[in-house]
């Protein structure tokens, strides 16, 4: 027989934690199912960012106050508990091959008030789920680790979930089971989200080593391929990455030529440890527009295109369980019962941000070290400081978007490579898919 609940949560990473917190304390019978034996183990490629701080955007501005070990989000009136350490963190930085660097954010005036302006906290990822983890227990959750979810079925006003042969039933199911997630695959919501391509990191931690150019996140564009570079919560430790829409590339063998090999960056990684490994596999699809069916609401990065920061996986989380609590007191347990969360939904992310094109685009497979170096140089004056990717895209879109005409006059062999690239768009999207894996 069935274990029944007023709403079963499915994941325990930052949105299905919060989730499960904000259910137990409005005192719904609230279980939570994660895979994991150690719910707050991790070992992710994002390295624990909190972005963007001080900023809005999806309707909230986070904020961060180490004394009082919370991160708050005062908009929505909540805030969590962090107590770890953490490194600030002032804006993105992209180096070309050369080393000539286009930044976000003049991080000289940032730095002499740098609490007033950063714009992202790195934090340790596991104290952060430890903390969520011991909140959500505190309220009345029952959290049951290492539980691998094989089923769901949906039937009048109600769900069933079955994990390692167990069934749960509840009036309302949350997905927050991450990036290609299970449940939206079991029913069927992929179907119609536009595959785009098959990505792949490779991530070294490296300890011991002190990067004066890198204050949050840093993208190096070479001929060789697309690195990053990224603080993470401990003082001399960085993330270093390289990513493709290729699976099957050397992606160890790139990282080792950075590493160690490349005459312009090798030298910022003398006399490091490498520490730990890690590797990242997401299908990358089409934001859901409407992340509900049959009293399931899909949470967080299980309805986005790629990850979602961990600010906003917690806070959709906060708002899905809030709005299962309305519905379960309305007596509405329907859509209409969860209506504020998919309002808030399509006029937070899905509006703003759902229609968005994401390329998969390899920039080495057009344009060699010249023409980086070229495109990088003629950025003269920082950006404004922000660790918001639609801001980086967008300015970087419409920033060249005005030099393409100094482009076509100082460099039109530069102007051609970028209008191929233009050009043969659909071919680069078409060939991605087929390397990828759907698996929808």
């Amino acid at each position: 027989m069935a274990k029944k609940y007023d709403v079963i949560i499915v994941g325990g990473g930052p949105a299905g934690l919060m989730a499960a917190r904000v259910a137990g304390e409005n005192g719904l019978k609230a279980v939570l199912l994660e895979r994991r034996k150690t719910i707050d183990s991790t070992k992710r490629v994002d390295g624990g960012g909190l972005s963007p701080i001080n900023e809005y955007i999806c309707g909230e501005i986070l904020t961060f106050n180490p004394k009082a070990k919370r991160i708050g989000f005062p908009i929505d009136g909540f805030s969590i508990k962090y107590d770890g350490p953490y490194r600030d963190t002032y804006g993105f930085r992209i180096f070309s091959a050369g080393g000539k660097m286009i930044s976000f954010g003049d991080y000289e005036k940032l730095k002499d008030d740098p609490e007033k302006n950063r714009v992202g906290v790195a934090v340790d990822k596991e104290l952060l789920l430890s903390g969520l983890l011991e909140e959500a227990q505190a309220g009345g959750a029952e959290i049951m680790p290492d539980t691998n979810v094989t089923a769901i079925e949906t039937g009048a006003n109600s769900v069933t979930v079955t994990g390692n042969g167990e069934s749960f039933e509840g009036s309302f199911a949350i997905a927050a089971d991450g990036i290609n997630s299970r449940i939206a695959r079991l029913m069927g919501m992929n179907k119609d989200r536009k595959f785009i391509a098959t990505m792949v990191d490779r991530v070294w931690n490296l300890e011991g080593i002190d990067l004066p150019q890198v204050v949050g996140i840093s993208f190096i564009v070479t001929d060789y391929g697309n690195f990053f570079v990224s603080r993470v919560a401990r003082e001399n430790n960085y993330h270093i990455g390289v990513s493709t829409y290729h699976p099957g590339e050397d992606l160890e063998g790139r990282l080792n030529r950075f590493v160690y090999e490349d005459p312009v960056y090798s030298p910022w990684f003398k006399g490091a440890k490498k520490t730990e490994e890690h590797a990242c596999v997401v299908n990358i699809l089409s934001p859901i527009q409407e992340p509900f069916k049959d009293n399931v609401l899909f949470v967080g990065d299980a309805a986005w295109l790629m990850e979602l920061s961990n600010a906003f996986a917690i806070l959709c989380g906060w708002k899905a369980a809030n709005a299962v609590t309305l519905a379960v007191l309305d007596d509405k347990l329907n859509k209409d019962g969860i209506a504020s969360y998919l309002e808030w939904w399509q006029e937070k992310f899905y509006g703003p941000h759902g229609h968005v094109e994401f390329k998969p685009i390899h920039l080495d497979d057009y344009l060699d070290a010249d023409a980086i170096d070229y495109l990088a140089s003629l950025v003269k004056e920082p950006f404004v400081s922000t660790m918001n990717f639609y801001t980086l895209f967008n300015t970087i879109g419409s920033t060249y978007a005005e030099l393409f005409p100094q482009i076509q006059e100082e460099r039109p062999d530069v102007m051609e490579k970028l209008m191929n690239l233009a050009n043969e768009m659909d071919e680069i999207e078409a060939k991605a898919r087929k390397v990828g894996f759907s698996n929808r």
